[in-house]
């Protein structure tokens, strides 16, 4: 019986910490879809380039503010295309997750996570160019 556990307890173990890790990963990449999806939303009802990168912005570090910490500190989000008027605007949102509290893995590395959303600028609607 103790033979078992000495063998059992540590790859269960293992499989407890790749599991947590793999649901970190899922949730996080879930959080970033959503913040893709609510900045390139808000970005679309701006008038301006820099108006709509401050909703993206705004979008993102209210979407992550959920996150687990090393993808609260290095979330971005960014306008991937042209602001003009009746075209796709998308917003690229990039975090990275560190698993270096899960030891147990080996994994000691980084892994960043881009997710992308698109959303179409109103062709009737005004643009204007920066100050």
């Amino acid at each position: 019986m103790a033979l078992e556990m000495v063998i059992l307890a540590p790859l269960l173990l293992i499989l407890f910490m790749f599991l947590l890790a793999c649901g970190r990963y899922f949730q996080t990449s879930s959080q970033l879809e959503n913040a893709a999806r609510d900045g390139a939303r808000a970005a679309s009802q701006a008038r301006s380039l820099s108006d709509a990168q401050k909703r993206v912005d705004d979008a993102v570090s209210r979407t992550m503010g959920q996150s687990v910490e090393s993808c609260k500190t290095s979330a971005e989000g960014s306008i991937t295309t042209a602001f003009t008027a009746g075209s796709p605007l998308s917003v690229e949102v990039t975090c990275t997750i560190n698993y270096r509290d899960l030891g147990l893995l080996g994994i000691g590395g980084d892994t960043k996570i881009t997710k992308k959303f698109s959303s179409s600028l109103d062709p009737y609607r005004g643009v204007r160019d920066a100050p």
